[in-house]
């Protein structure tokens, strides 16, 4: 397969910015990679969320690479590297733990007259090719390490300074190729504190039946990097203002209407102390806290838990057991099915709720669990227990008596954070990008934009 085409010299040079980004914030393994292609006489340059965030001075959560070089010819420079996916073919650079995802500059891909739908994408273009097929003017930037300059071809700094959020060319057109945009958008609007520009917002709206055309992978991934992004509150205000909600989760949304009259409603609207949506906002509230004062990330099972708990909160404590075992498959068997929630999730997150009922009861009974420390779902009970003390405003009793018996029965080191846990639980290492899919893989359609 050919190279990826140089830029040609007769193309006007794009804007650039030069001394925007210090070059001590760039990853030292992403400025290998990045310097032996260009040694090997390719073009490449960062790309895409890391300049976004270098640029706004937040902290990136991972580092990517484009280049004029080729997936095989990528592999063959590093001896540490990977080839994946089929409708998107990446390379990913090893070092230790850590990836640098590595991507061919793309060309926008040919796409049938009929539907838009973006089936196939490993069409090699020039560099100001692949700024103009991504998502977003603020994830299509570029920059120059040789040069200390980003690169812009499609005003992305000029949206970056505004804060808007603005796809790049027909905003119906890039929805329809790939309606997880939508979501993406959603995110990115949420955690940087950013509007969707108003074009961009409307074809939103008119497009937002399309999202049932992607995979459910996909989707559910998304979903999930909304709850653990720290702004999940945020973002489910716009999925629901969107209407988003109703189409990636009806049976989700329809609990809430058979348990109060209004439905699931915004977090302005007013609404009763324990209502099930009053819950719903307090707790991805606290869910955001969590993520902000620990910098951890919580499993799945815990933000599976946090969507379904204001579900059962009249039934938690009056039903027994044996009910509320049911009540909890029953509530979560139709969406998990319809999002294709992976087994063990839903298990965990069953685990997590009930237990819960007996992290409360503790104080109340004689008897006390001990055992239930030895659990290894424990670490992920406890910080849903102190995300429900946040959400409630409660005292902290309960939770303080599980942090004390768990301390005594497996000693947790206490550090930041510890209003909501027992402290950091043992991670393993695993060869995936931080906030990658639960098969380490990303599904994303446009690289460098996590």
């Amino acid at each position: 397969m050919p190279e990826a085409k140089a830029s040609s010299p007769t193309v006007p040079t794009p804007p650039r910015l030069q001394g925007a980004i210090s070059i001590r914030d760039v990853d030292p393994d992403a400025l290998k990679v990045v310097r032996k292609l260009v040694a090997g006489g390719h073009e490449a340059y960062l790309v895409g969320g890391c300049v976004r965030d270098l640029f706004l001075k937040r902290r990136p959560k991972d580092f990517d690479v484009a280049t004029s070089a080729t997936p095989e010819t990528i592999r063959k420079a590093f001896r540490n590297c990977r080839i994946i996916g089929r409708r998107f073919k990446l390379a990913h650079v090893f070092f230790g733990p850590k990836i640098i995802e590595t991507s061919t500059f793309r060309t926008t891909p040919i796409t049938a007259e009929d539907d838009p739908l973006i089936t196939h994408d490993n069409e090699w273009g020039t560099v100001e090719d692949d700024a103009r097929r991504r998502d977003f003017t603020i994830n299509g930037l570029f920059y120059d390490t040789d040069a200390d300059a980003i690169v812009d071809f499609v005003e992305g700094l000029a949206d970056l300074e505004r804060g808007v959020i603005r796809t790049i060319g027909d905003p119906l057109l890039r929805f329809q190729e790939d309606p997880v945009r939508m979501l993406r958008a959603v995110k990115f609007a949420a955690r940087l504190d950013f509007t969707i520009e108003e074009a961009t917002w409307r074809a939103l709206l008119d497009t937002v039946g399309h999202i049932g055309k992607c995979s459910r992978a996909r989707v559910l991934e998304e979903i999930y990097k909304l709850l653990r992004g720290g702004a999940a509150r945020r973002s489910f205000e716009l999925l629901l203002e969107s209407r988003l909600m109703t189409e990636l989760m009806p049976s989700y949304v329809d609990l809430y209407r058979k348990l109060s009259p209004g439905g699931l409603s915004g977090p302005a609207s007013k609404t009763r102390p324990g209502e099930p949506s009053r819950v719903m906002w307090n707790l991805l509230e606290a869910l955001d806290e969590y993520t902000s004062a620990t910098s951890q990330v919580a499993s799945n099972g815990v933000l599976l838990a946090v969507l379904f708990a204001p579900l059962l909160d009249e039934q938690w404590m009056t039903a027994s057991r044996q009910g509320l075992d049911r009540l909890i498959d029953d509530l979560m068997g139709p969406v998990c099915v319809s999002l294709g929630v992976a087994r063990r999730d839903r298990e965990l997150a069953r685990q997590i709720l009930m237990a819960h009922r007996r992290m409360v009861e503790s104080l109340t009974r004689k008897k006390r669990r001990p055992s239930l420390v030895q659990r290894q779902y424990f670490h992920d009970a406890l910080v849903f227990l102190g995300l429900t003390v946040k959400a409630r405003g409660g005292d902290g009793s309960e939770l303080g008596h599980w942090q004390r018996l768990a301390a005594v029965t497996q000693p947790l080191r206490i550090e930041s954070g510890d209003e909501f846990d027992g402290g950091p639980r043992r991670k393993r290492r695993r060869r995936t990008r931080h906030g990658g899919g639960a098969d380490g893989r990303r599904h994303s359609p446009e690289p460098g934009t996590p």
